[in-house]
């Protein structure tokens, strides 16, 4: 039926108030069962129903991205205006009051217009009657942003990543690295470690140069490695996390493949790779590990912080250290730490004169790789800057000094 209809069956015309809808609507309805005409009565509220609907929704602005963002969330019947500073949105809903929670996490991270500092979401058993009533401040400070171990701390978010890497070029420069040494030199062992555990086989780092590793695969590493990714991904799916569900079926079938097809030659050759390429992909997951809250059963609240002055401190060193390579300042660093320049057992020796690669091969590798990290890192941070681009220009970026 025509809208158009629709106000003439009530004896109005078009465009006429709710009020005078629903005075006319009454007053005709009882009528029609006074005279018991049941297609009039019929009528009547096929007609007050639809100019109902008509007036939730908004097709004043088809292309307003708050309409459009309603419309993907599948609510059919809406209606929103700005009235001075503050955004109303009214939905015709049966949902209990937490609803509008989710509304808010989708509606405040759109433009919306400057003067809007108040969000207010009501929703509606019908046309007049209001069901609940939720107001946002978007300039008020949430509970999240004040709490250093949330990981919903939008000042956190912002500030962490450039803070902890312009200590580590800090200390860099200064040499206050140095003192940091044993702590690189365990994330390099570590780099050595993981890939013998992904591998299947036993591997202790010691933080003072060294990781014994046993070539024999290992029933016990393979399946207790199996076992924490089964328990990750199980704590994953309890707190439907799917990252973490993802990234622990990710790892189970590298070990896989790692354990069980990867030649004894590549392994060796893996192995040797790793001391070097565990201080960038290792540190680089340290400082990205910093955005994302594992399940409750990983929790590190307060250790990530450290983490990532770590993870940021090793990045840099190595990342500074190849590029001086890179750019012949430095050079290929032969041999190892216990045994000196000349231990042909040293991860470059083993690289060069085992695997065969030339020196040009192994600064290229290295460096893409620490590029590669870099490059991953920022993305990261940007990523997050973006999702929250209003407050941080609001909050820290025009705060007034």
């Amino acid at each position: 039926m025509d809208i158009s209809e629709c106000y003439e069956i009530l004896g109005l015309e078009l465009g006429a108030s709710m009020e005078e809808v629903e005075g006319a609507y009454s007053a005709r309805l009882m009528q029609a069962i006074r005279q018991d005409a049941a297609d009039e009565k019929a009528a009547l509220k096929t007609a007050y129903h639809q100019i109902k609907e008509q007036a939730y929704q908004t097709v004043e602005i088809p292309n307003d991205p708050i309409t459009e963002c309603l419309q993907r969330s599948n609510l059919e019947q809406f209606h929103v205006r700005v009235q001075e500073q503050t955004l109303q949105i009214y939905i015709k809903t049966n949902l209990q009051i937490e609803f509008a929670d989710q509304i808010y996490q989708q509606v405040s991270k759109l433009e919306l217009p400057k003067e809007v500092n108040t969000i207010v979401i009501y929703g509606m058993r019908s046309q007049k009657s209001v069901l609940w009533k939720k107001q946002f401040d978007l300039n008020v400070i949430e509970k999240d942003d004040l709490d250093l171990y949330s990981f919903k701390n939008r000042y956190v978010l912002f500030l962490a990543f450039p803070i902890a890497m312009s200590f580590a070029v800090l200390f860099h420069s200064i040499g206050f690295n140095r003192l940091l040494i044993f702590l690189q030199i365990w994330v390099h062992e570590f780099g050595h470690a993981t890939v013998a555990w992904f591998s299947g086989r036993r591997a202790l780092p010691l933080p003072f140069g060294w990781t014994t590793v046993i070539p024999e695969r290992s029933w016990f590493v393979y399946f207790g490695g199996l076992f924490i990714l089964g328990l990750l991904f199980r704590a994953g799916y309890r707190e439907q996390k799917r990252s973490t569900m993802i990234i622990a079926g990710v790892c189970a079938v590298i070990q896989f493949g790692m354990t069980w097809l990867l030649p004894e030659r590549l392994f060796d050759m893996w192995l040797s790779f790793g001391g070097i390429g565990g201080e960038f992909y290792l540190s680089a997951l340290l400082v990205a590990g910093f955005y994302f809250r594992l399940p409750d059963y990983f929790r590190w609240d307060f250790w990530r912080y450290p983490a990532m002055l770590l993870g940021a401190n090793t990045f840099w060193t190595i990342f500074s250290f190849w590029r001086s390579v890179k750019q012949g300042t430095a050079s290929i660093p032969w041999g190892s730490l216990l045994a000196g320049d000349g231990d042909a057992g040293g991860d470059m020796n083993q690289l060069s004169e085992v695997h065969h690669w030339s020196d040009a091969q192994i600064i290229n590798t290295y460096t893409g790789l620490g590029n590669l990290c870099l490059i991953g890192l920022i993305s990261l941070y940007v990523f997050f800057v973006i999702k929250h681009r209003r407050w941080i220009l609001e909050r820290i970026v025009s705060k007034p000094m």
